[in-house]
């Protein structure tokens, strides 16, 4: 499989890179004018973890335009380009808030398995007390390490990179925004929707259709 290592984290298939003021403006506009409110813009989907997360995700494809604009100016697809089996860029499946307030136990989990690294999923803090849910994952050599989230910074991990919320409390709900994206080959669909669970009724597909789907019923 195509991997790499960050010696920083001491895990495989994983990185981390800084974003611009800018950027992180645009990503609070965003959540402020569509997110704060219930809209027909937006899915709201809950998993079964232990903790009251919410998964935001677009429900229309103006919304999508809004992550993918964000996505575009984020430049960090140029970061991951050179593990993916590209036609011509890496293209962004789905955008969403990650939003909680309370997690009391762990829930370790893949977002990505025998894709190759062909996809990959961001993460950065939104609102101001995202410290208050750190990221705990297996290092490579089985232990368990902890990524603070940073103001300014996001994660990208691919394949097999092993991770949950870690528990905690927070008075104001933490909101984290999430990208997941990869190949613009069709090939590779299969895999990748093997992965994607049940966050978004809206997904872009490698290809660059969409796949509308409705989890409200």
């Amino acid at each position: 499989m195509k991997s790499f290592s960050n010696p920083n984290l001491a895990a495989n298939n994983v990185m981390t890179t800084p974003l611009a003021d800018a950027i992180v403006r645009d990503i609070k506009g965003v959540y402020a004018k569509y997110f704060r409110k219930k809209s027909p813009d937006i899915h709201v989907a809950h998993p079964p973890w232990q903790s009251d997360i919410s998964w935001v995700s677009a429900n229309t494809l103006e919304m999508y335009k809004q992550f993918d604009g964000i996505f575009n100016r984020m430049k960090v697809a140029s970061l991951v380009a050179p593990y993916l089996d590209l036609q011509e860029k890496p293209r962004l499946y789905m955008g969403f808030f990650v939003v909680r307030s309370l997690c009391t136990q762990p829930d370790f989990h893949f977002d990505w398995q025998n894709t190759n690294n062909e996809a990959f999923t961001l993460l950065t803090p939104v609102s101001d007390n995202g410290a208050n849910f750190g990221l705990l994952y297996r290092k490579a050599d089985g232990d368990i390490g902890e990524y603070k989230y940073k103001a300014g910074e996001a994660i990208i991990f691919g394949d097999n990179f092993y991770h949950s919320t870690k528990p905690g409390r927070s008075e104001q709900p933490v909101v984290l925004l999430s990208f997941t994206f990869g190949t613009d080959k069709a090939e590779h669909t299969d895999n990748i929707l093997k992965n994607i669970g049940t966050q978004s009724n809206l997904i872009r597909l490698p290809n660059g259709t969409f796949l509308v789907r409705n989890f409200d019923k």
